[in-house]
């Protein structure tokens, strides 16, 4: 845990790491299939954990539980029907939502429990910048990684109801992301190991291998753009990445390539001799096994085979910590610090949980737990 984790709630990060691999061994008994031949290393980690789908992204969980709920007959999916508000009964205690379909149709649906998992507020700028209280600034045109859709409305609905937030000014960045997309697997996204950043000088300016607010924050400090450079072995170990990718993204102006270093660095619009002394330096250090300037300790590559590539990133939201405050039970805890009755939130919606800062991939086990978590309370109250 770094500084800004340890203000969390003690008992949620517990839940959630008691039951973190016992999530993994749940999605692989419904039939989602994971890479076992290797552990994978995310950006802004210090040691390989990362449980890998052989489908890529988010797809693979996704079909399989959408499957598991249509072969068993467990629920009905709506999409293109947003929640508007919740439905009240007599004595105002939540009795379903009210939502609206593509047609504009007034939808009710009735029910005994309301298990919110509608995702943070990373794609409302304007909600960010009003509760940051972490980063020095939160641009007007920053991306974000997540999906459009994360627009903090889960949020909303809980505070209609009363419901107490948690950690609102914390957001985290991912630090090499698409400049303009937000998008994570653009160009070639690998390991840290691999690749070289360097600033819009053709400098090095960080220990690539350090986390993800270390490195954002030196991003911001170098004027927010720069590149991860790497050579031709670097496809070997690309997460997502195909060479009809690569040779789509070259001739579309997204990922640059040359057979020299010299011409990379003209394209990316650098000096080409600082360019070239600074992976000079960086073979060195790989060949050494220490790097005397920020004292990155892992390296696998070099920068040696042509052709070469640089991959243009820049920060952009990526996981709002804050939301909605829950108990150990999913259940979602209102400004007096009472429950709220039949009331849960699980995954970004919720706060607390990560406190200030979040390890990569740690959101999907917070899902996969706190949403079994939230169903299994919700069943027990009825």
């Amino acid at each position: 845990l770094n500084g800004n984790e340890i203000h969390g709630d003690y008992d949620l990060v517990k839940v959630l790491t008691d039951h973190a691999l016992e999530s993994v061994k749940w999605l692989a008994d419904l039939g989602v299939e994971f890479d076992e031949s290797q552990v994978t290393m995310p950006v802004g980690a210090k040691w390989r954990r990362g449980h890998k789908p052989m489908e890529s992204q988010g797809f693979a969980f996704i079909k399989t539980l959408k499957k598991f709920i249509e072969e068993h007959e467990a629920g009905q999916i709506l999409t293109e029907t947003p929640v508007k508000r919740f439905l009240l009964d007599e004595q105002g205690q939540i009795c379903g939502v009210v939502a609206l379909n593509a047609a504009n149709r007034q939808v009710i649906v009735k029910a005994k429990a309301v298990i919110l998992a509608s995702g943070g507020f990373g794609a409302n700028t304007k909600m960010v910048q009003k509760y940051n209280t972490y980063w020095s600034q939160v641009d007007d045109d920053i991306a974000t990684s997540n999906s459009p859709a994360i627009t903090g409305d889960g949020i909303k609905l809980g505070q209609s109801v009363g419901a107490a937030l948690v950690g609102m000014g914390f957001t985290q960045m991912m630090p090499v992301s698409d400049p303009k997309t937000g998008e994570l697997f653009s160009g070639l996204q690998v390991p840290p190991a691999n690749y070289v950043m360097v600033n819009q000088q053709g400098k090095r300016f960080v220990d690539e291998y350090e986390g993800r607010d270390v490195l954002t924050k030196a991003a911001f400090d170098n004027g927010g753009l720069f590149y991860l450079i790497a050579d031709d072995e670097i496809k070997k170990t690309a997460y997502n990445t195909t060479q009809a990718s690569l040779d789509a993204q070259v001739e579309a102006g997204t990922l640059f390539r040359a057979d020299t270093l010299a011409d990379l660095a003209k394209q990316i619009k650098v000096d080409p001799q600082t360019f070239e002394e600074t992976i000079a330096k960086y073979n060195s250090y790989v060949d050494a096994g220490v790097d005397p300037e920020f004292g990155k300790e892992v390296f696998d590559l070099r920068v040696v085979k042509p052709p070469f590539y640089a991959t243009p990133r820049k920060p952009a939201i990526h996981h709002t910590m804050g939301g909605l405050k829950i108990n150990t039970k999913a259940q979602v805890i209102n400004e007096a610090g009472q429950v709220i009755p039949n009331l849960y939130a699980a995954g970004e919606v919720a706060g607390g949980i990560h406190a200030g800062n979040r390890l990569g991939g740690n959101s999907l086990t917070d899902i996969f737990t706190y949403g079994r978590i939230a169903a299994k309370t919700a069943l027990e109250k009825m």
